[in-house]
């Protein structure tokens, strides 16, 4: 099932934000709504290029108004781009395409589709890789492509640029404060195998929710094609926080019974009888708590909230109630095993009745 859940995750796409996923209840959004259905969805938000020529007066030089040209018919022929906005004579050489100085000049470009989306993100990668590049600006020019679509894959490069480190350094630090608490090998990879998983299922079931609609409308959520790209960030480092607190609370008291009395099937029984009714009402309380947010009418706390419910639910459910108790009474004494070598290694003692049974 959670594998399952987890497989519609390879449809995740991130946005930086979406116009479109705000509510419509006051007149500035109705306001907003109506100007992209009439003049269209990037006018709001414009792709700027900006060109530095260097100097005073540079950018009025033939040279540079000659590769503005160029860019500008390499961006018409783009099937991204619907409307390109310069300066194209001589007698219009003034704010907002080129400033009072003469060093800057700017390009206005606007997408068929909002800053956020896929298209909006690629056609903001085709300028900085393939378009400006063959504009051939004169090599003391310097260009840069902004705007908010530009803003918006410069943050999500910059977030997931390192984010897959972060996570790597997570597990492993976690797998390592793990084995010196449970004195163990093999429950510190079991924990942190599951806890990614119970991410990655979450991560799923908010793409059939939002991007595919199941349950959508039901729900009065919005279905949209894209989650924004705070909300993998933001569920990872809460939902594996939460998780990892009932592990440490379940098997911590099942440790205890083993080192107590060395079976492990009334270590996994205890285990579960003194922390099961603790572990069910924690996560009820707060998947009520996060249901709040799926409550209101912005998309991306509808997704953060529903994230988190559905984690929390998983997390509380299958994997602490079943999958644990279950992989744990399958691998027997395997569970406390710990060489001696890795026992000094981690500065603490070896489970030598284990390696015993």
């Amino acid at each position: 099932m959670l594998l399952a859940a987890a497989a519609p995750v390879v449809f995740l796409r991130l946005t930086p934000g979406s116009i479109s996923a705000i509510p419509r209840s006051t007149e500035s959004a109705r306001g907003l709504a109506l100007l992209r259905e009439r003049v269209g969805a990037g006018a709001v938000t414009p792709i700027e290029v900006v060109v530095d020529a260097g100097v005073a007066g540079g950018a009025r030089t033939a040279a540079v108004r000659a590769a503005t040209d160029r860019l500008v018919q390499g961006i018409l022929q783009d099937e991204e781009a619907y409307i390109t906005a310069t300066c194209e004579t001589a007698t219009c050489e003034t704010a907002p395409y080129v400033d009072a100085s003469g060093r800057y000049r700017r390009v206005f470009v606007v997408g068929r589709h909002e800053y956020g989306d896929q298209a909006m993100q690629s056609l903001v990668r085709r300028l900085r890789s393939r378009l400006v590049p063959a504009a051939r600006f004169p090599a003391a020019a310097r260009m840069y492509v902004g705007g908010a679509p530009a803003q918006g894959v410069d943050f999500l490069a910059r977030v997931y640029g390192m984010f897959g480190w972060i996570v790597l350094a997570v597990l492993a630090l976690t797998y390592v404060v793990l084995l010196r608490a449970f004195r163990s090998l093999l429950l510190p990879l079991k924990a942190v195998l599951l806890n990614v998983l119970t991410v990655l299922a979450s991560y799923g079931l908010l793409v059939v929710i939002f991007r595919f609609g199941a349950g959508a409308e039901l729900l009065g959520l919005y279905r949209i094609e894209q989650v924004e790209g705070w909300i993998p960030v933001f569920l990872f480092a809460m939902l594996f926080g939460l998780s990892m607190d009932y592990e440490v609370f379940l098997v911590t008291r099942m440790r205890e019974s083993w080192d107590e009395h060395h079976d492990n099937q009334r270590a996994v029984v205890e285990g579960l009888r003194r922390t099961g009714r603790i572990i069910t009402a924690a996560a009820a309380i707060m998947v009520v708590a996060f249901s709040g947010f799926v409550a209101g009418r912005v998309a991306g706390l509808q997704e953060f909230g529903a994230g988190l419910a559905l984690a929390v639910l998983l997390d509380a459910t299958i994997v602490r109630m079943l999958l644990v108790p279950s992989l744990m009474a399958v691998l027997g004494s395997w569970n406390w095993w710990l060489p001696k070598p890795i026992a000094r290694l981690a500065r603490i003692r070896s489970s030598a009745d284990a390696e015993r049974a």
